[in-house]
């Protein structure tokens, strides 16, 4: 009998240039992320970032009438937020569309808005922030609040939300928005009296 062939089939020629392809492909993939961590570096080297920190530095409360007819409250008050700019080389623009509560026990009671402005170097900028609003505030929140007024420590939260955009020298980084909830304990919240500071603790975070 005569012997069967065995059937020879191509080899993938193909399988070194894929490989190459993606080898290729990785490199340059590699070369990106390090030009850009590169150029990250370098910023963060020259220009030395920092955070701006923002604070209230003063409260007056010009309107604050509680009505039993309808259980509502209407608040008109004006806060002074100190924004400090701590870079040398870092400028940062405030924008429009910038929003502010102010909040007793997760009631709001009043709101407005930041102006938009441009902040230097090295700048310290204070702003007077004018807040109004007619909100409903039940008959126990009234009494919680009277007794806060008693006795001293008024526990209010103010929530400022803003957009900011920095600038590095003539470069325009993209605009991001800052939240800042500012957590305050005054000794009064009434027209007749000029209310204190007690206590206040700060925390921002950045949506990109």
């Amino acid at each position: 009998m005569g012997k069967r062939s065995v059937p020879r089939y191509p080899e993938d020629e193909d399988k070194g240039g894929c490989c190459g392809c993606l080898c290729w492909c990785c490199c340059f993939l590699l070369l990106i992320v390090a030009a850009l961590a590169g150029t990250a570096a370098y910023f963060f080297f020259v220009y030395k970032p920092k955070a701006p920190s923002y604070s209230v530095s003063n409260m007056s409360v010009s309107q604050f009438d509680f009505s039993s007819s309808d259980l509502t409250l209407y608040v008109k008050l004006t806060a002074s937020v100190r924004a400090e700019n701590p870079n040398n080389k870092v400028t940062i623009k405030y924008g429009e569309g910038s929003h502010t509560v102010v909040s007793y026990r997760g009631t709001p009671l009043c709101s407005g808005k930041l102006p938009a402005f441009f902040q230097g170097y090295k700048n310290v900028t204070v702003m007077d922030i004018s807040m109004e609003g007619r909100h409903g505030f039940g008959s126990g929140l009234q009494q919680a609040l009277e007794e806060s007024e008693k006795a001293g420590d008024i526990p209010l939260d103010i929530f400022v939300s803003v957009p900011v955009e920095l600038q590095l020298g003539s470069l325009d980084l993209r605009q991001v928005k800052v939240n800042v909830h500012c957590a305050l304990v005054l000794d009064s919240i009434s027209p007749k009296k000029k209310p204190n500071i007690k206590s206040a603790t700060y925390q921002a975070n950045v949506e990109f």
